[in-house]
C-alpha cells in the first residue's frame, strides 16, 4: 500500500484506469470513468493491491483533472455531483446545439451563437481601447474618466450576456475614483507583459476586492478585461455559471468568494485541459472554452445522463445525426 496515494492514477486488471480519490486503512476508493457511474469503487485492502498497478499505462489528463469528489454518507461512497457529465457527454450536449462544433454557422454568427460573436467583438474594441500603449498612457496621465469611458464602451457589447444581478456591475465597480485608480494600475501592469505571474494577478485581485460591488461581481470585473485583452492566455470567472459548469465536469475550483489566485489558477488549468480536448471540434481559445462552459452549466436539467451517454455512441447516421437526435429529445 506504500505506493498507493490519494490523487494518483492506477490501472485495475479488469476495470481499467482509474483515479484514487480516498484511502482508508482497509480500503481504497477508485473512480473508474469507463463505468459511466459517478461513484468511486470501494476496493478492499490488502486484496485489491494485487489487482492494481501505478505505472506502465497511458496518462489521462482529463481523469487527473477530476477533483470534485465528496463522501455520500448514505451510499458510503465518494462520488461526483449528481449532475456530473463525462467529457464526451458534455461535448454531445454542445453538439446538440451546434452540430458543426465551434465552426458551426449558428455558433460563429450572431444568431444562436451570439455569445461567441459578442465576446470577439468586445475583444476587438478592447484592443483598440487599451492596445499599443493606450492603457499605460491613460494610467500614467491619471485619466480615470477616459479609462472608465472606454471600459463601459466594451461592457456595452457584452451586457446582454450578464445575468440580471450583474447588469450594472461594471459601472458600479468604477463609480469611486479612489478605488478605481489602483485597479487600473494593476490591470495595466498585468497586461504589460506576455505571461504575467502570480504576483501580478494577486495585485489585481487585491485591488478588485476594494471595488464597491459584491464579491461575485468583483470576480467578473477582475477577470473580464484580461480575458478580453488576451483570450488565448487568460480566463473569465463568473462564479455561479463557471462553478456550476466545473462541478458538472467533476472539477473542484476551490472557490472562494473573494477573487484569489488559487481559484483562478484552478479554472485556468481546467480551461487549458478543455481547450486541448475541444480543438478537434474547432475550439481555438478560451472564448470558445467559456462558451462551452456556459452551455454545460445552462443545459436543461431534466435531460437524463443516459440520454447524453446514448448520444455519444456513433450510429450509422454519424455524429451529426446523433447530435440532432439529442437536440430533439431535449426539446420534447
Amino acid at each position: 500500500m506504500a505506493d498507493l496515494e490519494n490523487g494518483i492514477l492506477v490501472q485495475h486488471t479488469t476495470l481499467g484506469v482509474g483515479k484514487i480519490v480516498a484511502l482508508e486503512v482497509n480500503a481504497v476508493h477508485v473512480f473508474f470513468p469507463d463505468s459511466d457511474k459517478r461513484f468511486a469503487a470501494k476496493l478492499r485492502l490488502p486484496a485489491a493491491r494485487a489487482l492494481l498497478r501505478t505505472e506502465g499505462f497511458e496518462r489521462n489528463t482529463w481523469l487527473e483533472g477530476l477533483s470534485a469528489f465528496a463522501l455520500d454518507p448514505t451510499a458510503g461512497r465518494y462520488g461526483l455531483a449528481a449532475s456530473w457529465l463525462t467529457h464526451d457527454q458534455a461535448i454531445a450536449q454542445f453538439l446538440a446545439m451546434f452540430p458543426e462544433g465551434f465552426v458551426d454557422p449558428a455558433y460563429v454568427g450572431d444568431g444562436k451563437g451570439k455569445r461567441a460573436w459578442r465576446w470577439r467583438a468586445a475583444r476587438e474594441v478592447c484592443a483598440d481601447a487599451f492596445g499599443k500603449g493606450e492603457g499605460e498612457r491613460l494610467v500614467a496621465d491619471g485619466d480615470i474618466k477616459e479609462l472608465v469611458k472606454r471600459v463601459l464602451k466594451i461592457e456595452k457589447l457584452i451586457a446582454p450576456l450578464h445575468p440580471p444581478a450583474d447588469t450594472d456591475a461594471v459601472k458600479e465597480a468604477f463609480a469611486d475614483e479612489e478605488t478605481t485608480r489602483p485597479f487600473f494600475g494593476a490591470l495595466v501592469e498585468l497586461l504589460s507583459v506576455p505571461s504575467p505571474g502570480r504576483a501580478r494577478f494577486e495585485k489585481l485581485f487585491a485591488a478588485a476586492q476594494d471595488l464597491p460591488v459584491e464579491p461575485a461581481q468583483q470576480w467578473l470585473v477582475a477577470t473580464l478585461f484580461p480575458f478580453l485583452a488576451s483570450p488565448e492566455r487568460h480566463v473569465v470567472l463568473r462564479p455561479k455559471a463557471t462553478c456550476e459548469a466545473a462541478e458538472r465536469l467533476g472539477c473542484d475550483l476551490r472557490y472562494d468568494a473573494a477573487p484569489n489566485w488559487a481559484t483562478y489558477a484552478a479554472l485556468r488549468t481546467l480551461s487549458t485541459q478543455l481547450l486541448e480536448k475541444l480543438k478537434p471540434n474547432g475550439a481555438k481559445d478560451f472564448i470558445d472554452v467559456e462558451c462551452f462552459l456556459h452551455v454545460t452549466a445552462a443545459a436543461k436539467r431534466h435531460v437524463a445522463r443516459d440520454d447524453a451517454a446514448a448520444s455519444t455512441r456513433k450510429p450509422r447516421g454519424g455524429a451529426r445525426e446523433a447530435a440532432h437526435r439529442t437536440s430533439a429529445r431535449s426539446t420534447t
